[in-house]
């Protein structure tokens, strides 16, 4: 499926067109959904929008509980988890290949509640944040064929909506087939509370001259020069640092905790004046559905191995959590530095990215400490610093660092030296 790209941010779009559309879109989802809310349909409901655009609903006596489907999946499963501080812990629920379910992030989000692992409140955000990102991009692409913009073999003059939008009910299929699995039915969503939530999102999106510009996309930087002209020094280096051609929109909303509509908004004047564009990205993996033993996509000790990264900085942790995944990566962040090395007897790891400036304890006396360990006298143990001086990189050395990286965090370097150093562990 297509998507649009920068132009749709350069174009012009009435606003009262666009909320008047806005409006009309989810009517006839709407007024579908809410009548299998009102006959307590349980099963799943598969929604189509025009060739090659699918999703599924699946509820349980009319109520929502669980979404699947669209174009990135995985990235979606991923920024919930990172929303709800779940990635490292979401390691520990392993899919077994006699396990039986339709969803495998559903069934891991259960394995993830059964063992305690996410308590009552996580488990609704996560179900509420998968819901609304699919509810979302359904609206979105309902305006979209009736408008006629953008969408893959749409017709230039789009046809009643009946002839487009499709909703095929399957009776009594749940996102697990294991009667052990099923969340209970206080995990579950109302379906008009959902639909209205999303839809006063989508509302705001499309008033904010954004309806033709998806949050699937990617910013990538077409004129550095250009956009460096613009910036301060810092701010030129912190934004080339984070845009990088494969985070989304959502993706780097969630790695700076940031509103999603705010901060897209804020790159809107790059984008129009060229020095950045908005791309389509795949999905993480190789394939939107394999089989249920490779999930979660990171295991630590099924992957590459086990990267602790010790980091006081959410936004750094969920950078090198963000990077290191993706490339097959076991990741565990530790925020405080006291837990450093009760973390590292724990889990054992193959290497350590460590920040230099730590509250109470520094990069220096972590890493001092970690040499002290017998069985880490070989671990690769990088550090993080935003300040790369000569003498710095001598105390490094004397405390026993493996090497010395710069910030802000580049995927590409990272990945360099990781490999440099890379020594793995027979586990």
């Amino acid at each position: 499926m297509e998507q649009p790209g920068s132009l749709p941010l350069s174009a012009s779009v009435d606003n009262n067109q666009t909320t008047h559309s806005a409006l009309i879109a989810g009517a006839s989802l709407r007024s579908q959904l809410i009548n299998f809310e009102r006959h307590q349909f349980t099963g799943r409901l598969d929604i189509a929008i025009a060739p090659k655009q699918t999703w599924s609903l699946y509820l349980a006596l009319g109520r929502l509980a669980w979404a699947a489907g669209g174009l990135h999946p995985r990235r979606r499963w991923r920024r919930q988890l990172l929303c709800n501080q779940l990635a490292s812990t979401a390691a520990q629920a392993k899919i077994r290949q006699s396990d039986r379910f339709e969803c495998w992030d559903y069934q891991i989000l259960t394995l993830l509640a059964k063992r305690q692992l996410a308590n009552n409140e996580v488990v609704m955000a996560m179900i509420e944040g998968i819901v609304t990102e699919v509810l979302f991009e359904i609206l979105q692409a309902i305006q979209l064929t009736a408008l006629g913009a953008a969408v893959e073999q749409s017709p230039p003059h789009p046809e009643p909506q009946g002839e487009w939008l499709r909703i095929t009910p399957r009776l009594g299929v749940r996102p697990s087939t294991a009667d052990t699995a099923i969340l209970p039915r206080t995990w579950t969503l109302e379906v008009d509370g959902a639909l209205t939530q999303t839809q006063t999102l989508w509302g705001q999106w499309a008033q904010a001259g954004l309806a033709l510009c998806s949050p699937n996309l990617a910013p990538v930087i077409k004129n550095p020069q250009q956009l460096q002209a613009t910036l301060p020094p810092k701010s030129y280096e912190q934004l080339t640092g984070l845009i990088n051609g494969k985070r989304t929109l959502r993706d780097l909303a969630v790695l700076l905790k940031k509103d999603l509509l705010m901060m897209t908004r804020s790159l809107l004047p790059y984008v129009r004046q060229q020095s950045m564009a908005l791309s389509e990205v795949p999905d993480l993996g190789s394939a939107p559905t394999p089989a249920p033993s490779e999930y979660p996509e990171n295991q630590p000790t099924n992957g590459k191995g086990v990267v602790i990264c010790i980091d006081d900085s959410p936004q750094i942790g969920r950078t090198l959590e963000e990077i290191l995944g993706e490339a097959g990566y076991g990741v565990i962040w530790v925020q405080e530095a006291i837990q450093a090395l009760p973390t590292l007897l724990q889990h054992k790891p193959d290497f350590v990215f460590l920040d230099l400036m730590m509250p109470i304890a520094n990069g220096y006396e972590i890493c001092s400490q970690i040499r002290r360990v017998a069985q880490f006298k070989n671990l690769p143990v990088v550090i993080l610093t935003s300040n790369d001086g000569l003498v710095d990189r001598v105390r490094a050395k004397m405390v026993g660092a493996t090497d010395f990286m710069g910030k802000p965090i580049q995927a590409a370097k990272l990945l360099a030296i990781l490999q440099k150093h890379w020594v793995g562990s027979e586990k």
